[in-house]
């Protein structure tokens, strides 16, 4: 299937169902038109954004930006691999243990995540770790040390959103700027974008998390080739805390080495969420298990990157 068609399906739908542009859900009771409907009280319950004056201003109401970024959103579990649309404010730490079809074993360490930030009533910013990777293999030339690349900032706008009792839905969009600051071994030499639109819906328990986006080299594209990412999340909450999750991770590549390739995984997973600390704090683990199931293994370049892979992730938001 044509690339961009397989991104006009995943996201149309998602898109003819939701409201216009611009929109966070109206909370119950309240009416959009002055004019057909008498003025009702203002709910004293319901979240308001802060009136921000200067930056003395802005820092002193970030409790209440935040409150209110996460009262006028669904409260779900973020999925281990896919990236959710929610604004998040935490601090993500994950380890990735990968063995590839070469024989190499791969120790990843942060995989790229750090702390979120809730920045404004519908923004995000995302400052990341350098990933680290450990690589051990019977051929010297395999095994290596050494940090990655670093996508070292994403910045996160959230687009229409609904809590569980309004429609339960969210649609943002964001880009990631990546570094080449990795060894020799490990570094593309380019700078690289990333931008993404990222969608979700629940019903009751059930939800669904999914992204549609890009990796582009700004320089050295011929060589290195563009990305086309794909993922989709289907979990189910039990219990309050338990997010039971299957992931379908998917890459096409367009030029570079692996050109015209697809690499597919699928990734089971369950976490723990939202287990209170404070009471402004709360810890969330996750464990997964990810299986590539496309295309078959071949050594030269290297695809899929690894053949399998245990994630351990640990969440504290605050």
């Amino acid at each position: 299937m044509n690339s961009d068609i397989m991104c006009a399906a995943l996201i149309l739908p998602l898109l003819a169902a939701l409201p216009a542009y611009g929109q966070t859900a109206v909370p119950a009771g309240s009416s959009t038109d002055t004019a057909a409907a008498p003025a009702q009280p203002a709910d004293p319950s319901a979240p308001v954004p802060p009136e921000v004056n200067g930056l003395q201003s802005y820092i002193d109401t970030w409790d209440q930006r935040t409150a209110y970024a996460r009262a006028t959103q669904p409260n779900w579990s973020s999925p281990l691999v896919t990236t959710t649309s929610m604004l998040e404010q935490r601090f993500r730490f994950e380890t990735d243990f990968q063995h590839s079809g070469n024989d190499t074993d791969t120790i990843d360490i942060d995989g790229g995540k750090g702390i979120d930030l809730i920045v404004g009533d519908t923004e995000e910013l995302q400052i990341a770790l350098p990933p680290y990777y450990v690589r051990t293999a019977e051929s010297e030339k395999l095994a290596l040390t050494g940090w990655s690349d670093w996508s070292v900032a994403r910045l996160k706008q959230r687009l229409l959103s609904s809590p569980a009792d309004q429609g339960d839905y969210i649609l943002s969009a964001w880009l990631q700027v990546g570094v080449p600051v990795g060894i020799s071994k490990l570094t593309s030499h380019a700078i690289t974008l990333s931008p993404t639109l990222g969608f979700g819906k629940g019903w009751g328990p059930f939800v669904i998390q999914g992204t549609i986006g890009g990796q582009i080299p700004t320089t050295y594209e011929g060589k290195l080739g563009n990305q086309i990412v794909g993922n989709l999340s289907f979990q189910y909450n039990i219990f309050h805390y338990l997010w039971p999750d299957i992931e379908v991770n998917w890459t096409n590549y367009q030029g570079g080495p692996r050109a015209g390739l697809s690499q597919v995984f699928i990734t089971p997973s369950i976490a723990v969420a939202h287990i209170p600390i404070t009471h402004a704090t709360n810890l969330t683990l996750a464990v997964g298990y990810q299986v590539a199931v496309a295309p078959t293994y071949q050594a030269k370049p290297l695809t899929p990157a690894y053949d399998r892979a245990w994630i351990l992730s640990t969440r504290i938001n605050f």
